[in-house]
């Protein structure tokens, strides 16, 4: 059986989206499987290395813009290789010559709307309606998304299967004080430091986290360097103006976009790695912290319970100084550091992408005969 996969996002900078459809796209190739999976790609855009395999061919689609290759190129070579199967990520193109699973990672935009404009609000809605009345299958990433799908769309939970993303393994221990230094040489960042990671946009809720930063030097407790990395995102201004506000601007260190191969080595040199996200569909960022070893406080809303389990720390994202004793409490003790390092690297041990390759294939199969 042919299928066809959407594997754009895997053209762009490595973001959760990126990281999502490459380790399904290297799985897929390891796979023993008698099916041949096609990955379609925008011929406009780079085309990035991707791994060789008996049943894995890569295919470049040219089109004059994204809403043309959508609506029309991708379609059409779906149907001129007879593909039996596509698979994109939350919008399907309107005219599909086969059932379509579709990944939705969250619906952010329904539940929180304030953290939107209202366009895009509008058009990621529409999207997701119009998947989840045509899918043959939806993929949710976490169970948290799979009960946001059936509350707010009504979806059938018959129609929606739980698939866990995966951790790549260059995210391991790695020598702590070989870690620091190429911190040092690469970003100029010394030791100690408190790492947060990801897009800059409101409902990651840096600011909380900046006022805890600033009230643990405020009551004359030690003041840890946060270090922040990850590209602007919409609605990013303003982060700079309450750095200043807080007083914290020779304490906050802003990273921007960092290549994907820096990453293990600022999340092993970090003390601890904090995610105060409001809400997200799965939280890939303090998963591969736990299996790079490092302690993880994260808020206690939305999937990150499922990722961290009982390894990390979990506080109420809208309580800044409860993420100020987190933080203080864990820099303080050794041996809590430790405990939670242990408990990180067992739970990172339960995300495979290949397990995650094997369950999807398997719905595949079920599409196909839907």
């Amino acid at each position: 059986m042919k299928v066809g996969i959407d594997a754009r996002p895997i053209q762009g900078t490595f973001t959760g989206d990126c990281t999502y459809w490459r380790g399904l796209v290297h799985a897929l190739a390891r796979l023993d499987s008698a099916d041949e999976y096609i990955i379609y790609l925008e011929g406009n855009l780079p085309v990035p290395e991707l791994p060789l395999s008996d049943h894995l061919k890569v295919v470049a689609v040219r089109s004059p813009s994204w809403r043309v290759w959508s609506g029309w190129s991708f379609p059409r070579a779906l149907r001129r290789d007879g593909v039996r199967v596509a698979h994109v990520q939350y919008t399907i193109p309107p005219r599909m010559p086969c059932p379509v699973v579709t990944s939705i990672h969250d619906v952010s935009f329904k539940r929180h709307p304030e953290f939107f404009r209202l366009k895009d609000r509008f058009i990621l809605d529409l999207g997701v309606r119009r998947a989840a009345a045509r899918a043959a299958r939806i993929l949710a990433i976490s169970e948290h998304t799979k009960r946001e799908l059936i509350e707010l769309y009504g979806i059938s939970g018959s129609r929606v299967s739980v698939v866990y993303p995966g951790v790549d393994e260059h995210f391991e221990p790695m020598n702590r004080d070989g870690a620091r230094a190429l911190v040092r040489e690469r970003h100029s960042i010394d030791s100690p430091f408190v790492l947060t990671l990801g897009v800059i946009q409101p409902r990651k809720n840096l600011s909380r986290l900046l006022e805890a930063i600033a009230r643990l030097g405020g009551i004359g407790r030690s003041q840890p360097k946060l270090v922040i990395v990850g590209k602007c995102g919409w609605m990013a201004e303003g982060l700079e103006a309450r750095i200043r506000e807080l007083g914290l601007e020779g304490d906050v260190v802003l990273t921007g976009y960092l290549p994907y191969e820096h990453l293990p080595a600022l999340y092993n040199a970090a003390d601890v790695f904090v995610y105060p996200s409001v809400y997200e569909g799965f939280g890939l960022p303090p998963l591969e912290a736990m299996a790079c070893g490092t302690p993880v406080i994260v808020g206690n809303r939305s999937s990150l319970p499922e990722v961290v389990g009982e390894a990390g720390i979990m506080v109420d994202p809208y309580d800044p100084d409860a993420f100020a004793d987190a933080i203080e409490r864990t820099l303080a003790s050794e041996s809590l550091r430790a405990e939670m390092s242990a408990r990180g690297l067992v739970q990172a041990k339960k995300f495979s992408w290949d397990e995650m390759a094997r369950r999807v294939a398997a719905i595949y199969q079920e599409a196909a005969g839907s």
